[in-house]
């Protein structure tokens, strides 16, 4: 059972050029796919370099610091992103798989009091220490995920609307441990704990811990061969994302025969009644092509295709208005760059400081990336940072990030990290007993292309994310236009959740919309699991209660006759 649909509708085609619009990793992965067949293949981004939201930049004005987009990792169920990442070149001698990315990294919870805890085996058999769990808390938190791992329909048509932090609100969970909880939803799902469903919830831990099949990785410098599999934790890249990935795949596809257009703006696609047969950039260029992908953020999709009116009222396409219906999602990443080297008790760390208004994840960049990365100018430890919400108010000035002036945010960001005393704790405890009050920092950059004005923050590129509202109404790679198809991770995809693997799998979809040999690599969803599906779509669609409640109902009740037999007799 898929998460989407529209998996057999591949339109077979004889035409063998195409214009995919947006370089990001959907486009890419489209254009990666296609060249391989033999198509005629041109990529117009509209930044004057790819890879979306996963971008990295260097800043002069900043001593050439590595600067990043947002936080982001590669869990163990990113079947198609290491499928691609196998078949690009790092150099001479291994693929991007092999010497791009780390070992997984060590995920904890620093608290404002205490000491941080991290992950022990895996997420589930952590979840009683790490999210501060008292009581029955564990018991009702496994039910609750329990009861959205064993829900298809359900979950797709209900448990979607749900907010999953209002789920477990309490007494379902004590105020700590809630707090705890929703506050891993930021990182760990992409989509903040305001606007994550149920479903999205359920369905991001069941891959992250039934995952399969397992990654395998050769020995390298730091020890043996090992795997990365079902329950484990996350692994980033050993360099700055442009750097150790999108160069490098930019310069595959080239080798190829793709032809990049750099700060190319898709402005109008033509149509006539039938196909696309053209479409105009905002310099007013026109571009040809047999077909069409249409990989670019949501956002500028929608106002694209409302620029044809004919054409945005088509099936799957007139989706796009009510799916930007709540804004784009603003996650602020920033960087603290130190002029001394501050040691980690862990060798790759990261950690969410849930007792933070913002919903900070900081992870230190120097300790993960290889030691032949130049840090910046004068740079002797560089920390990403990531603000996961963007509408609850602050400390200090009661202001939520979208409201922050440039000044506000980076004092409100201070007091969160410097306030948290498990953070300082892991600190003193590779430095000596030095605080990391005592570290001086020497800049702080926020990713350049926010815009702190009196009208809020904003950025040229906006971010779609997994909502209540939203949802339901994300398309598929198939449109009613034969030579017209989307990519992005706001498509559908078994994937389901927006994220590189999304991504990845939404461009290998549009690339199968015309070329129906190309290969996408499913989610794992084992008989006993599509074996409770079936039960639950069964009670689902009678108006009956969950499977799994109306069997606990049945074995009390069982219990309750057994007893009173036991009693009589």
């Amino acid at each position: 059972m898929e998460t989407f649909e529209g998996k057999d509708q591949a339109v077979r085609t004889t035409k063998r050029s195409v214009a995919v619009f947006g370089g990001g990793i959907a486009g890419l992965a489209a254009a990666h796919e296609l060249t391989r067949l033999g198509w005629s293949v041109s990529v117009y981004e509209a930044n004057r370099d790819a890879g979306g939201f996963f971008r990295s930049a260097r800043l002069e004005d900043k001593g050439n610091m590595p600067t990043e987009y947002s936080w982001h990792g590669f869990g163990p169920w990113y079947h198609n992103v290491f499928d691609i990442l196998k078949q690009i070149p790092f150099d001479d001698s291994a693929s991007l798989y092999e010497k791009s990315l780390s070992r997984p990294i060590d995920f904890g919870i620093a608290p404002d009091e205490g000491e941080a805890q991290f992950i022990r085996i895996s997420p589930f058999l952590s979840a009683h220490r790490m999210l501060r769990m008292q009581g029955l808390d564990l018991v009702r938190w496994t039910w609750m995920m329990a009861k959205t791992w064993a829900a298809h329909r359900r979950s797709l048509e209900h448990y979607t609307r749900l907010n999953a932090a209002e789920q477990y609100r309490p007494p379902v969970l004590n105020p700590v441990a809630w707090r705890t909880w929703r506050a891993t939803f930021g990182p760990w799902i992409g989509s903040d704990w305001k606007n994550a469903s149920l479903h999205t919830m359920g369905d991001f831990f069941r891959k992250l811990l039934i995952s399969k099949p397992a990654h395998y990785h050769k020995a390298d410098d730091e020890g043996p061969a090992w795997r990365h599999g079902q329950g484990d934790n996350w692994l980033l890249l050993l360099g700055p994302s442009n750097e150790f990935w999108f160069q490098k795949w930019v310069a595959h596809l080239e080798k190829s025969g793709v032809r990049f257009y750099w700060e190319n703006l898709l402005y109008k696609l033509h149509y006539d009644g039938r196909n696309v047969t053209g479409a105009r950039l905002a310099s007013g260029e026109e571009v040809s092509a047999d077909a069409f992908i249409l990989a670019v953020n949501p956002f500028a999709a929608a106002e694209i295709l409302r620029r044809t009116p004919e054409l945005a009222e088509k099936d799957q396409l007139r989706l796009f208005d009510p799916l930007i219906q709540e804004g784009p999602h603003t996650q602020v990443s920033f960087r603290i760059a130190f002029s001394e080297k501050i040691y980690w008790p862990r060798k790759r760390a990261a950690v969410i400081i849930p007792d933070s208004e913002y919903n900070l994840t900081l992870s230190p960049e120097d300790q993960i990336w290889a030691p032949d990365v130049d840090l910046g100018e004068g740079v002797a430890a560089l920390w990403t940072v990531t603000a996961c919400v963007g509408d609850v108010p602050g400390r200090i000035y009661k202001k939520p990030v979208e409201e922050c002036s440039r000044e506000e945010f980076l004092e409100e960001v201070k007091a969160q990290i410097f306030s948290c005393q498990a953070l300082d704790g892991l600190i003193r405890e590779a430095n000596g007993g030095r605080s990391l009050t005592s570290f001086p920092i020497l800049r702080i950059e926020i990713w350049h292309e926010w815009r702190f004005s009196p009208d809020g923050i904003q950025t040229h590129q906006p971010k779609w994310v997994n909502s209540t509202r939203t949802n339901p109404f994300r398309p598929t790679q198939v449109t009613p236009v034969p030579n017209l198809a989307l990519a992005g991770a706001h498509t559908r995809t078994a994937a389901d959740v927006w994220s590189i693997e999304g991504a990845t799998e939404s461009g290998r979809r549009a690339a199968k919309v015309f070329a129906p040999e190309v290969k996408v690599l499913p989610q794992y969803n084992p008989w006993w699991l599509r074996w409770v599906w079936a039960v639950d779509d069964l009670f689902f669609a009678r108006g009956w209660p969950h499977a799994l409640s109306a069997g606990l109902a049945a074995l009390g009740l069982t219990a309750l006759f057994l007893g009173a037999m036991i009693s009589f007799f």
